[in-house]
């Protein structure tokens, strides 16, 4: 089972196996109310009424909070020339050529939050869209690849399997996940006995983004619209029920008018924070001496949210990039991914 956390709703992913083979897919969304220092006693009860209907359940979580990020390399080294202390994170190498890492407070926050059904896998957004670019052909040069989530998007520079560099941003505030006191002191976390070592982990990808915002891990042992109304000037043409119509069609139209400005709002808010974090992260990319510095003219999109065409068209007129889209399912390829760590 995947379990994906937004701002306003969690999605669960679930695949059930029997004697090796995929019996059942389903899906289940819950609504949420931030801010979120706990799992919602709804989902909590969905959750455990699965626990008690199947022999195993493993719950796979995506990390979706700052302190995360992943870097070119693998060694001290390389940890150390990007200024990222080790004794707060746990990391893992990929593909022995990068390194995904992610803080323990963060790993805490996300056991505490399970803490009543217990969580097997967490998962760095780095891992998924590493898992992503391997599965397409690996293009040899270096290609900027974006994973676009709902709160939450990851950037990365791959040339082939080999990372370049990797970036987190939140395109929401984050007040709706509280940090209880007890995991707030980065100095004092100390690593978790029960967190699996990172050889047995799967494989990641990213680099790092200013300080805290450059950051990405995983840790493992990984939608009726109101039909069309009649033209209001036929209705209005019969005037006994003219008023009447009125009030009883305005709210309506009023209100689905109001959604879609607010969404359309939304969204243009966001692609303005994409296209924003995505240009700094080019710059930093192009001119901080840490990285290979090649000319980057394709991006590729997986996008698990939505991406609007006017973000598109700016990227292709401003930016002077080839666009490419695709539509992907984050916690279902989350859930293949667990899966195939889980029987490997």
């Amino acid at each position: 089972m995947a379990i994906v956390l937004s701002e306003t709703e969690c999605t669960l992913s679930c695949k059930v196996l029997k004697n090796g083979a995929i019996i059942r897919t389903f899906s289940k969304t819950f609504e949420l109310t931030p801010p979120l220092d706990a799992l919602d006693k709804s989902l909590e009860n969905y959750l455990i009424s699965l626990q008690e209907e199947y022999q195993f359940v493993y719950i796979a979580f995506l990390l979706s909070s700052l302190g995360q990020g992943a870097i070119s390399g693998t060694g001290n080294t390389s940890f150390h020339k990007h200024n990222i202390d080790l004794q707060n994170v746990h990391h893992v190498a990929m593909f022995n050529q990068w390194s995904a890492y992610a803080s323990y407070i963060e790993i805490k926050w996300a056991k505490n939050l399970f803490s009543e059904v217990g969580l097997d896998l967490v998962y760095s957004p780095f891992i998924i869209l590493s898992d992503f670019v391997v599965s397409q052909k690996l293009k040899n040069k270096p290609t900027c690849y974006i994973l676009n989530c709902q709160d939450f998007f990851v950037l990365a520079i791959f040339e082939a399997k080999q990372l370049h560099f990797g970036a987190f941003f939140k395109t929401q505030s984050d007040i709706s996940f509280t940090r209880s006191n007890d995991v707030n002191d980065w100095e004092n976390e100390q690593e978790e006995d029960d967190i699996v070592s990172s050889d047995e982990m799967p494989e990641i990808s990213a680099e790092e983004h200013e300080d805290t915002e450059h950051e990405g891990i995983e840790e493992l042992s990984e939608f009726g619209e109101l039909g069309e109304l009649e033209d209001i000037d036929d209705l209005r043409s019969t005037d006994s029920f003219s008023d009447i119509d009125d009030k009883a069609i305005s709210p309506y139209k009023e209100m689905k008018d109001v959604k879609e400005e607010d969404m359309s709002l939304e969204l243009y808010g966001r692609d303005l924070l994409v296209y924003k974090y995505l240009k700094s992260s080019l710059e930093e990319y192009y001119h901080n001496p840490l990285y290979v510095s090649e000319f980057i003219d394709e991006i590729i999109i997986f996008d698990g949210y939505e991406i609007s065409s006017d973000l598109i068209r700016q990227l292709e007129d401003e930016l002077m990039m080839d666009v490419e889209i695709h539509k992907v399912d984050v916690s279902d390829r989350m859930c293949d991914i667990a899966i195939k760590e889980v029987f490997k």
